[in-house]
């Protein structure tokens, strides 16, 4: 489940499912595309932080999603994981995340989408789709742009973990902190855009869109169809 708290006009969006690594369900998706959908409309809302409970962000989507062979099911899927993507590069208000332990997959994507990313010194980081016969897309696409070519290619190539200090070192990460820290100091960056006019936040937020736009739309409408491509394989 995805819990909310309101607090001095930051949302604060958890992700509570630890008894299964916080992974992604249908319905969890659907909750955080409702929030920040709201927190994008409510002009009290100043900023959106999202966390987790338990010991790690999340191990990404809950893999029983994919326990199938159907291509037309496989997009539906991950487009539902691309919604919340996109709602939150959408949302008017800022979007944090604090980062401990795991952050795999779908997970990593939906930080990658983010406006701040604070990590914990015990987090860890992984895109493993390729190993188990599937490539990373939707956000995986702008992964060059937060970390570069260089290892965003590695990361997504190879499956391997990166640290937190190889994520801060590329630059993924907005501030690498002790993990007990990782919420205060992404709430902190979101304070710190209450300095300005939300609507001025808002409309750079959309420029920020605009100008990488018309690669990033192209990029996810394929990034989705090779997806569906793998399921496809699987019946060949």
């Amino acid at each position: 489940m995805i819990t909310q708290t309101h607090a001095d006009g930051i949302v604060t969006l958890t992700i509570d499912n630890a008894s299964k690594a916080n992974a992604l369900t249908a319905a969890m998706l659907e909750e955080l595309v409702t929030a920040f959908e709201a927190a994008s409309a409510e002009e009290s809302v100043r900023g959106v932080l999202l966390t987790s409970a338990g010991g790690g962000f999340s191990a990404g989507m809950d893999t029983a999603q994919f326990e199938h062979s159907s291509a037309v099911r496989a997009a539906a899927t991950i487009a539902q994981l691309g919604r919340v993507c996109e709602a939150v590069k959408d949302c008017e208000a800022p979007v944090a995340v604090a980062l401990t332990g795991y952050c795999v997959g779908g997970a990593l994507e939906i930080a990658a989408a983010a406006d701040f990313r604070v990590g914990g010194r015990s987090s860890w980081y992984s895109m493993p789709e390729v190993r188990i016969g599937i490539p990373s897309v939707l956000d995986a696409v702008n992964l060059h742009r937060v970390m570069g070519w260089t290892k965003a290619s590695e990361l997504i190539l190879t499956g391997n973990r990166f640290s937190a200090d190889d994520m801060d070192r590329c630059g993924f990460l907005n501030a690498l902190v002790e993990d007990a820290e990782t919420e205060e100091r992404a709430l902190g960056y979101l304070r710190d855009t209450m300095a300005s006019d939300r609507a001025v936040i808002a409309q750079q937020k959309r420029l920020f869109r605009t100008w990488k736009n018309a690669f990033e739309r192209e990029a996810l409408a394929d990034s989705q169809k090779e997806f569906a491509l793998a399921f496809a394989r699987r019946n060949g």
